[in-house]
Protein backbone atom coordinates (compact mmCIF):
# COMPACT_ATOMS: atom_id res chain seq x y z
CA UNK A 1 0.00 0.00 0.00
CA UNK A 2 1.57 3.11 -1.34
CA UNK A 3 1.63 6.55 1.07
CA UNK A 4 -1.77 7.90 1.84
CA UNK A 5 -0.44 11.13 0.48
CA UNK A 6 -3.75 13.07 1.14
CA UNK A 7 -3.74 12.26 5.08
CA UNK A 8 -0.81 14.48 4.74
CA UNK A 9 -2.59 17.12 3.26
CA UNK A 10 -5.14 16.80 6.03
CA UNK A 11 -2.28 16.96 8.55
CA UNK A 12 -1.00 20.45 7.08
CA UNK A 13 -4.22 22.21 7.41
CA UNK A 14 -4.86 20.83 11.04
CA UNK A 15 -1.91 21.97 12.09
CA UNK A 16 -2.81 25.45 10.49
CA UNK A 17 -6.00 25.80 12.37
CA UNK A 18 -3.75 25.09 15.64
CA UNK A 19 -2.53 27.89 14.89
CA UNK A 20 -4.66 30.27 14.44
CA UNK A 21 -6.37 28.97 17.33
CA UNK A 22 -3.20 29.76 19.36
CA UNK A 23 -3.70 33.59 17.78
CA UNK A 24 -7.20 33.57 18.86
CA UNK A 25 -6.53 32.85 22.04
CA UNK A 26 -3.50 34.63 22.45
CA UNK A 27 -4.98 38.47 21.11
CA UNK A 28 -8.54 37.97 21.94
CA UNK A 29 -10.01 38.87 25.60
CA UNK A 30 -10.46 35.77 27.90
CA UNK A 31 -14.20 34.59 26.69
CA UNK A 32 -13.99 36.44 23.20
CA UNK A 33 -13.03 33.44 21.18
CA UNK A 34 -16.12 31.51 22.62
CA UNK A 35 -18.40 34.40 21.70
CA UNK A 36 -17.33 34.25 18.44
CA UNK A 37 -17.75 30.84 17.81
CA UNK A 38 -21.62 30.97 19.11
CA UNK A 39 -22.27 33.54 16.55
CA UNK A 40 -24.36 32.95 13.94
CA UNK A 41 -22.63 34.39 10.95
CA UNK A 42 -19.17 33.36 12.15
CA UNK A 43 -20.19 29.32 13.86
CA UNK A 44 -19.91 28.25 10.32
CA UNK A 45 -16.36 28.91 10.18
CA UNK A 46 -15.46 28.42 13.60
CA UNK A 47 -13.25 25.06 12.36
CA UNK A 48 -10.80 27.72 11.23
CA UNK A 49 -9.58 28.33 14.86
CA UNK A 50 -10.76 25.07 16.64
CA UNK A 51 -7.30 23.60 17.81
CA UNK A 52 -8.99 20.93 19.75
CA UNK A 53 -10.83 19.40 16.70
CA UNK A 54 -7.17 19.71 14.61
CA UNK A 55 -5.69 17.76 17.63
CA UNK A 56 -8.02 15.11 17.98
CA UNK A 57 -7.48 14.33 14.10
CA UNK A 58 -3.92 14.49 14.77
CA UNK A 59 -4.07 11.01 16.82
CA UNK A 60 -6.72 9.23 14.38
CA UNK A 61 -4.35 10.07 11.51
CA UNK A 62 -1.46 8.87 13.71
CA UNK A 63 -3.67 5.75 14.27
CA UNK A 64 -3.91 5.40 10.31
CA UNK A 65 -0.48 6.15 8.81
CA UNK A 66 1.75 4.49 11.74
CA UNK A 67 -0.47 1.11 10.75
CA UNK A 68 0.12 1.81 7.12
CA UNK A 69 3.78 1.81 7.19
CA UNK A 70 3.99 -1.66 9.94
CA UNK A 71 2.01 -3.20 7.51
CA UNK A 72 3.66 -1.63 4.29
CA UNK A 73 7.22 -3.38 6.15
CA UNK A 74 5.48 -6.54 7.21
CA UNK A 75 4.61 -6.92 3.68
CA UNK A 76 7.69 -6.58 2.49
CA UNK A 77 9.42 -8.81 4.45
CA UNK A 78 10.99 -6.84 6.72
CA UNK A 79 11.55 -8.32 10.40
CA UNK A 80 10.46 -4.99 12.78
CA UNK A 81 10.55 -5.29 16.85
CA UNK A 82 8.75 -2.85 18.98
CA UNK A 83 11.81 -1.44 21.04
CA UNK A 84 12.98 -0.81 17.34
CA UNK A 85 10.00 1.14 16.85
CA UNK A 86 10.14 2.86 19.91
CA UNK A 87 13.68 4.18 19.24
CA UNK A 88 13.12 5.22 15.82
CA UNK A 89 10.00 6.97 17.12
CA UNK A 90 11.29 8.45 20.09
CA UNK A 91 14.53 10.05 18.13
CA UNK A 92 11.88 11.34 15.44
CA UNK A 93 10.51 13.09 17.55
CA UNK A 94 12.74 14.16 20.36
CA UNK A 95 15.24 15.73 18.06
CA UNK A 96 12.98 18.04 16.29
CA UNK A 97 11.41 19.11 19.67
CA UNK A 98 14.69 20.04 20.92
CA UNK A 99 15.30 22.09 17.57
CA UNK A 100 12.55 23.84 18.40
CA UNK A 101 13.64 24.27 22.23
CA UNK A 102 16.94 26.02 20.89
CA UNK A 103 14.84 28.67 19.58
CA UNK A 104 13.28 29.53 22.74
CA UNK A 105 16.45 29.09 24.58
CA UNK A 106 17.25 32.08 22.06
CA UNK A 107 14.72 34.16 22.70
CA UNK A 108 14.81 33.90 26.16
CA UNK A 109 18.35 34.61 26.27
CA UNK A 110 17.84 37.71 24.15
CA UNK A 111 15.09 39.04 26.35
CA UNK A 112 12.10 38.72 23.34
CA UNK A 113 9.26 36.89 25.62
CA UNK A 114 6.46 39.11 25.52
CA UNK A 115 4.11 36.44 26.57
CA UNK A 116 2.86 38.44 30.02
CA UNK A 117 2.83 42.02 28.11
CA UNK A 118 0.55 40.28 25.59
CA UNK A 119 -1.44 39.16 28.02
CA UNK A 120 -2.33 41.88 29.91
CA UNK A 121 -2.46 44.42 27.18
CA UNK A 122 -5.36 41.84 25.28
CA UNK A 123 -6.77 40.35 28.71
CA UNK A 124 -5.56 37.15 27.74
CA UNK A 125 -4.97 34.46 30.63
CA UNK A 126 -3.80 31.84 28.15
CA UNK A 127 -0.57 34.08 27.53
CA UNK A 128 0.24 35.32 31.28
CA UNK A 129 -0.08 32.00 32.40
CA UNK A 130 2.33 30.98 28.94
CA UNK A 131 5.60 30.21 31.16
CA UNK A 132 5.79 29.03 34.92
CA UNK A 133 6.20 32.24 37.36
CA UNK A 134 10.13 32.96 37.14
CA UNK A 135 10.79 29.89 34.42
CA UNK A 136 14.71 30.66 32.99
CA UNK A 137 15.31 27.80 30.60
CA UNK A 138 18.80 26.46 30.04
CA UNK A 139 20.55 24.09 28.00
CA UNK A 140 20.48 21.23 29.81
CA UNK A 141 16.75 22.03 31.39
CA UNK A 142 15.15 22.32 27.72
CA UNK A 143 17.49 18.57 27.00
CA UNK A 144 15.87 17.25 29.18
CA UNK A 145 12.36 18.79 28.34
CA UNK A 146 12.82 17.99 24.72
CA UNK A 147 14.27 14.00 25.59
CA UNK A 148 12.32 13.27 28.51
CA UNK A 149 9.41 15.17 29.73
CA UNK A 150 7.80 15.38 26.58
CA UNK A 151 7.38 11.65 26.34
CA UNK A 152 6.64 10.40 30.40
CA UNK A 153 5.79 13.96 31.73
CA UNK A 154 5.42 16.38 33.04
CA UNK A 155 4.43 18.66 30.24
CA UNK A 156 7.52 20.84 29.50
CA UNK A 157 7.34 24.20 30.44
CA UNK A 158 9.50 25.91 27.45
CA UNK A 159 6.46 24.90 25.00
CA UNK A 160 2.95 23.70 26.71
CA UNK A 161 1.40 22.75 23.64
CA UNK A 162 3.96 19.46 23.53
CA UNK A 163 1.48 18.04 26.22
CA UNK A 164 0.19 16.61 23.07
CA UNK A 165 3.58 14.70 22.36
CA UNK A 166 3.31 11.93 26.03
CA UNK A 167 -0.34 11.35 23.95
CA UNK A 168 1.31 10.67 20.58
CA UNK A 169 4.11 8.17 21.50
CA UNK A 170 1.75 5.98 23.87
CA UNK A 171 -0.48 6.01 21.51
CA UNK A 172 2.37 4.89 18.91
CA UNK A 173 2.56 1.98 21.50
CA UNK A 174 -0.64 1.29 21.04
CA UNK A 175 -0.77 0.96 17.13
CA UNK A 176 2.93 -0.59 16.88
CA UNK A 177 1.45 -3.50 19.32
CA UNK A 178 -1.75 -3.84 17.45
CA UNK A 179 0.25 -3.97 14.23
CA UNK A 180 3.07 -6.64 15.29
CA UNK A 181 0.54 -9.00 17.78
CA UNK A 182 -2.42 -9.57 15.49
CA UNK A 183 -2.23 -9.95 11.17
CA UNK A 184 -3.79 -7.53 9.21
CA UNK A 185 -7.26 -8.08 8.65
CA UNK A 186 -10.61 -8.64 9.70
CA UNK A 187 -8.93 -9.84 13.50
CA UNK A 188 -6.57 -6.75 13.79
CA UNK A 189 -10.09 -4.28 13.16
CA UNK A 190 -12.49 -6.25 15.87
CA UNK A 191 -9.45 -5.61 18.23
CA UNK A 192 -8.90 -2.11 17.33
CA UNK A 193 -12.52 -1.60 18.04
CA UNK A 194 -13.21 -3.22 21.39
CA UNK A 195 -9.94 -1.67 22.86
CA UNK A 196 -10.45 1.73 21.32
CA UNK A 197 -13.95 1.39 23.47
CA UNK A 198 -12.17 0.48 26.37
CA UNK A 199 -9.57 3.02 26.39
CA UNK A 200 -12.46 5.37 25.82
CA UNK A 201 -14.48 4.47 28.86
CA UNK A 202 -11.71 4.57 31.33
CA UNK A 203 -12.29 7.10 34.08
CA UNK A 204 -10.09 9.83 33.39
CA UNK A 205 -8.60 10.08 36.82
CA UNK A 206 -8.01 6.31 37.11
CA UNK A 207 -5.93 5.63 39.46
CA UNK A 208 -6.16 7.76 41.99
CA UNK A 209 -2.49 8.43 42.73
CA UNK A 210 -1.31 9.60 39.56
CA UNK A 211 -4.46 9.91 37.10
CA UNK A 212 -3.26 8.49 33.74
CA UNK A 213 -7.03 7.55 32.54
CA UNK A 214 -7.16 10.84 30.33
CA UNK A 215 -4.26 9.45 28.08
CA UNK A 216 -6.21 6.55 27.44
CA UNK A 217 -9.19 8.06 26.38
CA UNK A 218 -6.55 9.58 23.67
CA UNK A 219 -5.49 6.02 22.87
CA UNK A 220 -8.69 6.05 22.32
CA UNK A 221 -8.30 7.39 19.00
CA UNK A 222 -5.42 6.22 17.68
CA UNK A 223 -7.06 2.82 18.28
CA UNK A 224 -9.61 3.87 16.15
CA UNK A 225 -7.43 4.92 13.66
CA UNK A 226 -6.13 1.01 13.58
CA UNK A 227 -9.97 0.39 12.27
CA UNK A 228 -9.92 3.02 9.66
CA UNK A 229 -6.87 1.63 8.10
CA UNK A 230 -8.38 -2.07 8.06
CA UNK A 231 -11.44 -0.75 6.93
CA UNK A 232 -9.50 0.80 3.80
CA UNK A 233 -7.73 -1.56 3.18
CA UNK A 234 -10.96 -3.85 2.70
CA UNK A 235 -12.13 -0.58 0.75
CA UNK A 236 -9.15 -0.64 -1.41
CA UNK A 237 -9.99 -4.51 -2.40
CA UNK A 238 -13.06 -3.77 -3.38
CA UNK A 239 -12.68 -0.73 -5.45
CA UNK A 240 -13.86 -1.70 -9.03
CA UNK A 241 -17.03 -1.60 -7.69
CA UNK A 242 -16.29 2.29 -6.50
CA UNK A 243 -19.55 4.52 -6.60
CA UNK A 244 -17.37 8.00 -7.14
CA UNK A 245 -21.23 9.86 -6.74
CA UNK A 246 -22.14 8.47 -4.02
CA UNK A 247 -18.72 8.57 -2.14
CA UNK A 248 -18.49 12.01 -2.68
CA UNK A 249 -21.99 12.72 -1.45
CA UNK A 250 -21.67 10.73 1.81
CA UNK A 251 -17.85 12.24 2.47
CA UNK A 252 -18.81 15.79 2.04
CA UNK A 253 -22.05 14.73 4.25
CA UNK A 254 -19.65 13.69 7.15
CA UNK A 255 -16.81 16.51 6.76
CA UNK A 256 -20.27 18.99 6.88
CA UNK A 257 -21.16 17.27 10.43
CA UNK A 258 -17.64 17.61 11.64
CA UNK A 259 -16.99 21.09 10.33
CA UNK A 260 -20.03 22.89 10.59
CA UNK A 261 -23.54 21.52 11.15
CA UNK A 262 -21.95 19.65 14.86
CA UNK A 263 -20.87 22.80 15.93
CA UNK A 264 -23.44 24.89 14.87
CA UNK A 265 -26.37 23.28 16.32
CA UNK A 266 -24.60 22.82 19.43
CA UNK A 267 -25.33 18.74 19.52
CA UNK A 268 -24.23 16.99 22.33
CA UNK A 269 -22.46 13.20 22.20
CA UNK A 270 -20.69 11.42 24.92
CA UNK A 271 -16.90 12.91 25.43
CA UNK A 272 -14.27 10.12 24.76
CA UNK A 273 -11.83 12.75 27.04
CA UNK A 274 -13.87 14.38 29.47
CA UNK A 275 -10.94 15.52 31.86
CA UNK A 276 -7.89 17.01 29.39
CA UNK A 277 -4.95 18.75 30.72
CA UNK A 278 -5.70 22.41 31.25
CA UNK A 279 -3.95 25.88 30.86
CA UNK A 280 -5.85 27.72 33.49
CA UNK A 281 -9.04 26.91 34.33
CA UNK A 282 -10.13 25.65 30.62
CA UNK A 283 -9.60 22.47 28.74
CA UNK A 284 -7.54 22.33 25.89
CA UNK A 285 -8.98 19.26 24.29
CA UNK A 286 -12.72 19.00 24.81
CA UNK A 287 -15.53 17.58 22.93
CA UNK A 288 -13.98 17.44 19.61
CA UNK A 289 -13.38 13.41 19.62
CA UNK A 290 -16.67 12.60 17.52
CA UNK A 291 -16.43 15.61 14.99
CA UNK A 292 -12.50 14.44 14.58
CA UNK A 293 -13.65 11.40 13.31
CA UNK A 294 -16.48 12.60 11.09
CA UNK A 295 -13.95 14.77 9.42
CA UNK A 296 -11.39 11.95 8.75
CA UNK A 297 -14.04 9.20 7.54
CA UNK A 298 -15.41 11.79 5.20
CA UNK A 299 -11.96 12.49 3.64
CA UNK A 300 -11.18 8.63 3.22
CA UNK A 301 -14.77 8.44 1.38
CA UNK A 302 -14.32 10.90 -0.90
CA UNK A 303 -11.97 11.10 -4.02
CA UNK A 304 -12.48 14.88 -4.64
CA UNK A 305 -11.36 15.86 -0.77
CA UNK A 306 -8.83 13.23 -1.81
CA UNK A 307 -7.45 15.57 -4.98
CA UNK A 308 -7.80 18.44 -2.92
CA UNK A 309 -6.00 17.64 -0.39
CA UNK A 310 -3.03 16.58 -2.57
CA UNK A 311 -2.77 19.62 -3.94
CA UNK A 312 0.39 21.49 -4.26
CA UNK A 313 -1.00 23.67 -1.48
CA UNK A 314 -1.53 21.26 0.29
CA UNK A 315 1.45 18.94 0.09
CA UNK A 316 3.12 21.73 1.31
CA UNK A 317 1.50 22.66 4.35
CA UNK A 318 1.67 18.52 4.88
CA UNK A 319 5.36 18.53 4.65
CA UNK A 320 5.77 21.78 7.06
CA UNK A 321 3.10 20.19 9.65
CA UNK A 322 5.49 19.47 12.78
CA UNK A 323 7.99 22.52 12.06
CA UNK A 324 4.95 24.77 11.85
CA UNK A 325 3.40 22.71 14.94
CA UNK A 326 6.80 23.61 17.09
CA UNK A 327 7.94 27.09 15.77
CA UNK A 328 4.59 29.18 15.60
CA UNK A 329 3.77 29.52 19.56
CA UNK A 330 7.39 31.06 20.41
CA UNK A 331 6.99 33.00 17.26
CA UNK A 332 3.70 34.22 18.80
CA UNK A 333 5.23 35.20 22.23
CA UNK A 334 8.36 36.72 20.64
CA UNK A 335 7.62 38.26 17.17
CA UNK A 336 4.20 38.21 17.42
CA UNK A 337 4.48 40.31 20.82
CA UNK A 338 7.25 42.86 18.92
CA UNK A 339 4.81 43.49 15.88
CA UNK A 340 1.53 43.73 18.02
CA UNK A 341 3.28 46.45 20.58
CA UNK A 342 4.67 48.57 17.99
CA UNK A 343 1.52 48.89 15.92
CA UNK A 344 -1.09 48.58 18.99
CA UNK A 345 -0.53 52.17 19.94
CA UNK A 346 -1.12 53.86 16.32
CA UNK A 347 -3.81 51.60 14.99
CA UNK A 348 -5.68 50.18 18.15
CA UNK A 349 -5.68 46.10 19.56
CA UNK A 350 -7.66 44.66 16.36
CA UNK A 351 -5.87 46.07 13.54
CA UNK A 352 -2.37 45.55 15.27
CA UNK A 353 -3.65 42.04 16.12
CA UNK A 354 -4.80 41.10 12.67
CA UNK A 355 -1.30 42.35 11.44
CA UNK A 356 1.04 40.92 14.03
CA UNK A 357 -1.10 37.89 13.38
CA UNK A 358 0.06 38.01 9.54
CA UNK A 359 3.32 38.38 10.21
CA UNK A 360 3.13 35.74 13.12
CA UNK A 361 1.45 33.01 10.03
CA UNK A 362 3.99 34.45 7.12
CA UNK A 363 6.81 33.66 9.42
CA UNK A 364 5.91 30.23 11.01
CA UNK A 365 5.05 28.92 7.43
CA UNK A 366 9.02 29.93 6.14
CA UNK A 367 10.69 28.62 9.41
CA UNK A 368 9.03 25.70 9.40
CA UNK A 369 10.02 25.17 5.71
CA UNK A 370 13.66 25.52 6.52
CA UNK A 371 12.94 23.33 9.93
CA UNK A 372 11.91 20.52 7.38
CA UNK A 373 14.62 20.72 5.51
CA UNK A 374 17.32 21.45 7.84
CA UNK A 375 15.82 19.64 10.92
CA UNK A 376 13.25 17.05 10.01
CA UNK A 377 14.84 15.35 7.20
CA UNK A 378 17.91 14.58 8.32
CA UNK A 379 16.39 13.33 12.23
CA UNK A 380 14.15 11.23 10.17
CA UNK A 381 17.11 9.53 8.30
CA UNK A 382 19.10 9.53 11.44
CA UNK A 383 16.35 7.64 13.31
CA UNK A 384 16.22 5.06 10.67
CA UNK A 385 20.14 4.25 10.88
CA UNK A 386 20.05 4.35 14.77
CA UNK A 387 17.29 1.88 14.76
CA UNK A 388 18.00 -0.42 12.28
CA UNK A 389 21.48 -0.44 14.10
CA UNK A 390 19.86 -1.37 17.11
CA UNK A 391 17.40 -3.98 15.65
CA UNK A 392 20.48 -5.67 14.57
CA UNK A 393 23.73 -4.87 16.69
CA UNK A 394 24.93 -8.39 15.87
CA UNK A 395 25.18 -8.38 12.34
CA UNK A 396 26.02 -4.88 12.05
CA UNK A 397 29.22 -5.84 14.21
CA UNK A 398 29.82 -8.80 12.03
CA UNK A 399 29.49 -6.44 8.73
CA UNK A 400 32.09 -4.18 10.13
CA UNK A 401 34.61 -6.51 11.08
CA UNK A 402 34.32 -8.66 8.13
CA UNK A 403 35.19 -5.72 6.09
CA UNK A 404 38.21 -4.88 7.66
CA UNK A 405 37.45 -1.38 9.60
CA UNK A 406 34.50 0.37 11.38
CA UNK A 407 34.79 4.24 9.72
CA UNK A 408 35.71 2.99 5.90
CA UNK A 409 31.95 0.45 6.42
CA UNK A 410 29.61 3.30 8.14
CA UNK A 411 28.52 4.05 4.73
CA UNK A 412 27.38 0.15 4.75
CA UNK A 413 24.87 0.74 8.12
CA UNK A 414 21.06 -1.05 7.03
CA UNK A 415 18.48 1.61 6.63
CA UNK A 416 15.54 0.93 6.72
CA UNK A 417 11.90 2.97 5.85
CA UNK A 418 13.60 5.35 3.53
CA UNK A 419 10.79 6.85 2.58
CA UNK A 420 10.20 10.98 1.54
CA UNK A 421 10.25 12.75 4.94
CA UNK A 422 6.84 13.98 6.39
CA UNK A 423 5.39 14.97 9.95
CA UNK A 424 5.95 12.70 12.45
CA UNK A 425 2.49 12.08 13.73
CA UNK A 426 1.79 9.15 10.93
Amino acid sequence: MQRIHYLDGLRGWAALFVLFHHLLLAFAPDGQESTLHASPLLAPLGFLTDGPLAVAIFFILSGIVLTAAVTHAQMRGRDLGLGSLLLKRWLRLGIPIFAAALLVLALFTVGLDRSIAIGWASESSFMRSFFPPGYDPTLLLVLKESFMSAFLGPTPPHDPVLWTIRIEFAGSVLVFLLALLLPAGRLRLAAALVIGVALALLPPDWPAPMPLGWIGNYCALFALGVALFELLRLDLQRSASRNTEWRDALGFTLLALGLVLYPLFGLRVYDMAATPPVIGDHPILGGSQLRAALVVMGVLLSPTLQRFLSSATSDFLGRVSFGLYLLHMPLIWSVGGLAYFALSDLLGHWPAALLASAVVILLSLTMAALFHQWVEQPSMRFSARTAAVAAKPGALFSRLIGHGGVVRNLELLPVTARRNPRHPLK
